[in-house]
């Protein structure tokens, strides 16, 4: 009898149990948690990157101005910054490798680059960007960086 009972006690403990988990799951509202916590990072990487790529076309004005930058080279960078504005608000997951022929001065997309690092720093450091949307943004800007430096070292 106590081997029966201890044998009915643990097969409902168990089975019961773990019967129960995904009812329990539904009930307390965390079937689609994860989904939801990706969805929210997308949409905050996607913001990040949005004012990022506005802070690089606010400095590209004042470097313009200050400088007195060619209107040409001046038009090409913004036109190539509203187009990766316009490609992350259609596909927000990558960013196409596409190689510009004409590529603007490097001296001038290091600056912007270095105006995107730091309004995306700034975004984190205000809690509004998680740390893996700011290290995914970073890589990106980091990239970018890398691909000018062999530019450079091609010429």
């Amino acid at each position: 009898m106590i081997l029966f009972l201890t044998f009915s006690v643990i097969l409902v403990t168990l089975v019961g149990q773990g019967l129960m988990l995904p009812a329990v799951i539904r009930v307390l509202g965390l079937a689609n948690a994860g989904e939801r916590e990706l969805q929210s990072a997308r949409t905050e990487e996607r913001l990040a990157r949005r004012h990022a790529i506005d802070s690089a076309l606010e400095r590209l004005e004042r470097l313009a101005a200050e400088r007195g930058l060619p209107e040409d080279v001046v038009q090409r960078l913004r036109t190539k910054h509203r187009e990766r504005l316009r490609h992350f608000e259609r596909d927000p997951e990558r960013e196409e490798n596409r190689r510009d022929l004409t590529a603007p001065p490097d001296e001038i997309e290091l600056l912007l680059i270095a105006a995107e690092r730091e309004r995306i720093n700034e975004l984190y450091r205000q809690g509004t960007l998680k740390d893996e949307g700011r290290r995914r943004l970073e890589r990106e800007l980091d990239l970018r960086e890398a691909n000018l430096a062999s530019h450079q070292h091609e010429k």
